[in-house]
Parts: C-alpha cells; sequence; structure tokens
C-alpha cells in the first residue's frame, strides 16, 4: 500500500494535512535535494529548469561514483557563533517577527515528546523546555520590548554580515502588522552597514493559519535583500509619499496577478517593507551605531514622520480591490520621474 502510494501522481494539497499528505511532501522534499529546481512560467504554464550538476546534502550518488560535500549543521545560538570574517557566500535566514509567535512557548508543546523519544542524555535535549532566558522574541510578560528585541537582532546581523563575503547577499523575511516592529529590522541593517537592495512581498501564510485566523493579519511577507556594496534601481528611491505608493501599488498588481486577492493588511506589509528599506538608505550616511538603542528607533520614527506620517501614507493605500485602479490613476499623475528602471545607484 505504501508502494502504491509513492509511485502515485497526486497532487499535495496546501499545508500538513493528514499522514499520507505528509509522507508525499517528504518524497517531494527528497527529490529536490537530488534534483533541486527553479520555476518560470512559460505561455502560462509552469516549468521547471534545473540547475545541472547540483544537489542538496552530503553525500550523492552520481555516474558510478560517490559525490561528496561538507555540510556543518550546527544548534547553537547565532548570537554567539564564531566565524571567520569574509567566508560565506550568503545568508539567508527567518528571523522571529517580534512579538508575533511565541517561538519557545509553541515548541514546548513537541519538545516534550521529542526529548521523551530521544533521551534527555542528548546535550540538544538535555532542558526540560526550549524556554531560554536569551530567546529573542519581543513578550510583553517578560517585559521584552522594541529595545530587547532590537538590541539582540543588531547582534546577529553584525556577526553575520561580518562573515559574508563583501557584496553577497544576506536575505531575509519579515512581516508585522505594526509599522514600530520594522524599526528593530533597519537599526540591525544600519548597525550591520548593509543596503537593502529589493523588499520583495511574498505570499507565506495561509489566512487559516492558527495564530493569525480571525484577526485580519496579512498573509505577505517581505523579503529584504541586502548586501554591503552594489547597486540599487534609481527607480525604487523615491521619497515623496506619490512615488512610495506607486512602488506598492505595482507591488499589489503583481501579487494580484499572480493569483493573490491582497487585503488591506497585505497592502500595509507591503508598504512598511518599502518604508524599512527608504529608511536604510536614506539614513546611513549619517548613522551612528553608538548612539542608545532608543535614540536609533526614534530616528526611524522621524524619517516616517518627515515622509508625512504613516497615516499620509496610508491614506494613499486601496481601501478596496475595486478602487485600486481609479487610485492608481491618481498616483501617477504625480509621479516623478525616476529614470529607466535599468538606471542603476551604486553604493
Amino acid at each position: 500500500m505504501f508502494d502504491a502510494y509513492i509511485k502515485s501522481d497526486r497532487r499535495t494539497n496546501i499545508g500538513s494535512g493528514g499522514w499520507m499528505n505528509i509522507v508525499d511532501k517528504f518524497l517531494k522534499a527528497k527529490q529536490y535535494c537530488q534534483h533541486p529546481f527553479e520555476v518560470t512560467f512559460h505561455n502560462g504554464r509552469k516549468k521547471k529548469i534545473y540547475t545541472s550538476g547540483e544537489w542538496i546534502g552530503e553525500f550523492r550518488e552520481h555516474t558510478g561514483r560517490l559525490d561528496s560535500k561538507n555540510v556543518d549543521i550546527r544548534c547553537e545560538s547565532s548570537t554567539t557563533a564564531e566565524l571567520p570574517p569574509g567566508i560565506l557566500d550568503a545568508v539567508i535566514t527567518d528571523p522571529p517577527y517580534f512579538a508575533n509567535v511565541q517561538y519557545a512557548e509553541l515548541m514546548d508543546f513537541c519538545y516534550v515528546w521529542l526529548r521523551r523519544l530521544v533521551g534527555k542524555d542528548n546535550p540538544v535535549f538535555a532542558g526540560p523546555s526550549t524556554r531560554n532566558e536569551n530567546e529573542l522574541t519581543g513578550n510583553a510578560t517578560l517585559e521584552r520590548g522594541l529595545d530587547y528585541f532590537t538590541q539582540g537582532l543588531s547582534q546577529v546581523f553584525r556577526r553575520f554580515s561580518a562573515a559574508l563575503k563583501p557584496g553577497s547577499p544576506f536575505v531575509f523575511t519579515f512581516h508585522h502588522n505594526s509599522l514600530e516592529a520594522y524599526y528593530p529590522v533597519v537599526v540591525a541593517l544600519l548597525d550591520a552597514g548593509l543596503v537593502c537592495t529589493a523588499s520583495i512581498p511574498c505570499p507565506a501564510e495561509m489566512s487559516a493559519s492558527i495564530h493569525i485566523n480571525g484577526t485580519g493579519s496579512s498573509i505577505v511577507d517581505t523579503v529584504f535583500v541586502n548586501r554591503s556594496t552594489g547597486t540599487v534601481s534609481r527607480r525604487i528611491l523615491t521619497r515623496d509619499v506619490a512615488g512610495i505608493a506607486r512602488l506598492v501599488l505595482d507591488d499589489l498588481g503583481r501579487l494580484e496577478a499572480g493569483g493573490l486577492k491582497p487585503t488591506l493588511g497585505d497592502a500595509r506589509c507591503v508598504l512598511y517593507g518599502h518604508l524599512a528599506r527608504l529608511a536604510v538608505w536614506y539614513l546611513r550616511h549619517s548613522w551612528d551605531v553608538n548612539l542608545p538603542c532608543t535614540d536609533k528607533l526614534n530616528r526611524i520614527d522621524l524619517f516616517v514622520q518627515e515622509l508625512g506620517g504613516l497615516k499620509v501614507i496610508e491614506g494613499y493605500l486601496p481601501k478596496d480591490i475595486a478602487v485600486r485602479c481609479k487610485r492608481w490613476e491618481t498616483v501617477r499623475e504625480v509621479d516623478a520621474d525616476y529614470g529607466e528602471e535599468e538606471d542603476e545607484v551604486s553604493f
């Protein structure tokens, strides 16, 4: 029965689903490790483009020989990891979304059972709980606010950006309903000497997810692409409200073209991503890493106020999908000429 299921070509549903669905997804993941690919669309049809000669893992059997790689997996804190400078080709991470999810509290439900199976003699499962006094999340009960989160995020970003080769990408996702939760991200990037070259919206949640179901929260993350040196498209370096609105509406249009029906919450998260990116760009030359954390957060808030304040900026966002096209025309009338899209600014 199991073999028969493996050979079937059933579609995998979204989400974890039942046991058979989990097995199906695991098999697809293992197949991807052996033959990784990117996805593109041609004439409206999805097409896989395989990466020749690449695989994910420590070993693989290929054309009668055994190929190997050096894979180093560590279970340790990113705040204390020791890495030589300039050795990394890329950093790709998914940091905590401030106070959105209390990860350790949620993981305890799984951890206590895994600990019984693995055994507490294993150093990874030595502790009775996943809770840690140094866990990096905003937590009102433990009185961990923006300052705590900012300092921890900055420490990690600085440590890993120093280990990056010059110009290599430092990429992460972020999403929160509050603009203030993005301020620590801006501080961490500026402290690390990184510039955000793109903020790309990406669907990342299901509206039925337990922690956001019924809250009206966004299901869209912003993927932040950052580098210590490189170029940025002049088109995205606007500093007026109408120009920012144009960028947000462009992104919403792309999301809609991809089959997502953006909500106002999604529009706000897209906006917050652009505001964070622009704050990094315009504050980087005068940034003082030695300022107290509160002063750094205030500087970023002042930047938003100088743009007109959040209410003014959000006033350009569509309140309803049906009126988006009309609002887009309004924005275009006052839009400035930022040059051709390929016109790049070096940093």
